[in-house]
């Protein structure tokens, strides 16, 4: 049978249908919508915080030992054996009252007892020999601790001493009993600086909040060298900034699921947050995990609101 060039073009034209439409169709699957600007799938994914009206905080972080109020390591004025401790650690005790008694030997045949006393009251923080062990007039028998506060000594640079003032307000946190913030106060700042260590000393009282602490014990404490109330604050998340160092700061800000990138003026900056002097409202969306890979004007999927 003989095919016709009428034939051929409408076996051409019914290839070029089917080719179109499969195009077609695997465009629609890949890009969805044609009204779309861009593939679907280019859309970053972002977690995005807000810009909010709220208190900032400027601080400086130390660790030091901590100390009771009022301490007092026990001694016998003789040596002796140890017969009796009166009082278990943790147990509160009187000034005055008994803590300990020796046996003193005066000759092979004869002993005699030694009664220690308290010299303040407070707590039995410690009883360091066990009974039978022999003690001299240079062996601790015990440590008392009492007072309402706690007493931390900070070495300061420098380069930071002149931010502390006496007075300014101080958070304590101890490892060893979590969940706990003890309040204070810087109490004392040297006027001298160590000329080798170029550090000067900060002391600070804190409310002995917990009956659980013992003097000895390692803490973190912060001191908190300027507060703002009803400040425009941004999660510090958000913050970018231009190459070479912390100049030029700015933010993506998420509208319609598209990035605007907004230049910063800022204020106080700490761990989790930031004052924002310029550049964003109260209110704001914007981009904290996802940001770095952003540029001006980049389509967004919002992941997580913070």
């Amino acid at each position: 049978m003989k095919i016709g060039k009428r034939e051929v073009k409408i076996a051409a034209g019914i290839i070029l249908v089917c080719f179109l439409a499969l195009v077609v169709a695997r465009c629609v699957q890949r890009y969805g919508n044609f009204g779309d600007d861009r593939p679907k799938d280019t859309a970053a994914p972002v977690t995005v915080g807000e810009v909010n009206l709220g208190s900032i905080e400027d601080t400086l972080f130390y660790t030091a030992d901590l100390h009771a109020e009022n301490e007092a390591e026990v001694y016998s004025l003789a040596a002796g054996k140890v017969i009796r401790y009166y009082y278990k650690e943790g147990d509160p005790i009187n000034k005055g009252a008994t803590v300990v008694t020796l046996e003193r030997q005066e000759r092979w045949d004869e002993y005699m007892s030694v009664v220690v006393e308290a010299p303040i009251s407070g707590i039995v923080a410690r009883n360091y020999l066990d009974v039978g062990e022999l003690a001299t007039t240079t062996t601790p028998l015990a440590l008392i601790v009492g007072g309402d506060t706690i007493t931390a000594v900070v070495k300061v640079s420098d380069v930071e001493v002149g931010l502390i003032k006496v007075g300014m307000e101080a958070k304590l946190a101890i490892s060893a009993i979590p969940g706990v913030v003890f309040n204070g106060r810087v109490h004392e700042v040297s006027p001298l600086l160590d000329s080798n260590t170029r550090t000067a000393r900060v002391e600070l009282n804190f409310e002995r909040a917990d009956p659980s602490f013992t003097s000895g014990m390692f803490g973190d404490i912060t001191i908190v060298t300027e507060r703002k109330d009803n400040k425009t604050c941004i999660p510090a998340g958000a913050l970018l900034y231009e190459k070479g160092g912390r100049k030029s700061p700015y933010c993506f800000v998420i509208e319609n699921n598209t990035a605007h990138r907004r230049s910063l003026t800022l204020g106080i900056v700490n761990e989790d947050t930031a004052e924002v002097i310029a550049g964003v409202k109260s209110g704001a969306k914007v981009a904290v995990s996802g940001k770095d890979t952003l540029k001006d004007g980049s389509i967004v999927r919002i992941v997580k609101n913070r």
